[in-house]
């Protein structure tokens, strides 16, 4: 889904449906007559009068797939999830947190569609393109669905553990880091959206400079920084090496806590694949495959992540038997094998 959302963007194609449909949405334009509406309802909007003005059906029919594809995808995900879900709480094997936290993951996975079209909206109106603001808070959410369902993973495989640490040099500086690999995952969003990448095409200066006069071109730090071309692009690129930094200080200086020798040698080299991926995707004026690639390099990177925040956080009690997922004898057996 990640993936698809990536090539949706980077091919310009997130605009092509302008409705939202959640049932009859489906279903594709049928025959020419409905591919032909469809097209005319894209022709009204900014992106096609201000941008697209040359393109033909054939065009638009390559960019609705992209868009047609993440929605439906989208819809895939919710019958993956919903249907072992019911399956699953009607045999009794829901129950306590594990309830709660599925019930948490079905409304996240929501919210994140209803989000998605919450960024379309922003450039049906005045504007040619989406909000870069909005395109941030839709992948975050995203991501956030991951992360929730990757901690339910380990709280299952590994045993219960709380948010919080357990007072671990590693527990306060894993967490710390997160925050600034959040931090750089808003400014990737910001970057996409704007499109940010395709200026500034060398490394490591920009065009020569480290910071060229464009930066700060508004007078305004805070509208330089966050919806500028030029600003976001100069934090993008200069967190990664604080990001990169971190992340192999951290492996390296605490490497005597057992949990961080084992993770932090995945942790290492996932930042150092996403920094390259990050570097190939700038050079080559983000082709679509290394634009997808550093994507999903975020999203491996925040896993190997949240591995070492689930393993450095507080054991929480084992609930009463009642409220403990029932697994059946079945399905033990097998674990037991």
């Amino acid at each position: 889904m990640v993936a698809i959302g990536g090539i949706t963007r980077l091919t310009g194609s997130g605009l092509s449906i302008t409705e939202w449909k959640p049932i009859m949405g489906a279903l594709p334009p049928l025959n020419d007559a409905e591919w032909q509406e469809a097209f005319d309802k894209y022709k009204r909007i900014p992106e096609y009068t201000l941008k697209n003005q040359l393109m033909d059906l054939d065009g638009f029919k390559a960019i609705f797939f992209w868009e047609y594809l993440h929605r439906n995808w989208g819809r895939l995900m919710g019958l993956v999830f919903i249907i072992p879900f019911v399956l699953f709480l009607r045999q009794g094997r829901l129950r306590g947190w594990l309830l709660r936290r599925t019930l948490a993951i079905l409304v996240g996975g929501g919210l994140v569609g209803a989000l998605g079209w919450f960024m379309v909206m922003s450039g049906l109106a005045d504007n040619p393109d989406v909000s870069h603001f909005r395109l941030a808070i839709h992948l975050c959410a995203a991501f956030t669905v991951f992360l929730l369902v990757l901690w339910t993973v380990l709280d299952l495989r590994r045993g219960r553990r709380a948010w919080r640490g357990d007072g671990s040099a590693g527990a306060r500086w894993s967490r710390l880091l997160l925050v600034l690999v959040a931090v750089q995952v808003v400014y990737g969003a910001f970057t996409a959206g704007l499109d940010a990448g395709r200026i500034y095409t060398t490394w490591p200066l920009m065009n020569g400079a480290f910071m060229p006069e464009n930066v700060h071109a508004f007078g305004d730090l805070v509208k330089d920084l966050t919806d500028h071309r030029d600003g976001v692009q100069f934090v993008h690129r200069n967190l990664a090496w604080l990001v990169a930094s971190g992340c192999i200080a951290f492996a390296v200086l605490l490497r005597a806590d057992p949990r961080v020798r084992r993770t932090g040698p995945w942790l290492v080299a996932a930042v150092t694949l996403q920094f390259v991926l990050g570097v190939a995707t700038l050079l080559s004026a983000v082709q679509i495959a290394l634009g997808v690639l550093h994507q999903l390099g975020a999203l491996l990177l925040l896993g190997v992540l949240l591995r070492l925040i689930h393993a450095t956080g507080r054991a929480l009690p084992a609930e009463a038997a009642d409220e403990m997922p029932h697994v059946g004898a079945h399905a033990i057996g097998h674990r037991g094998q």
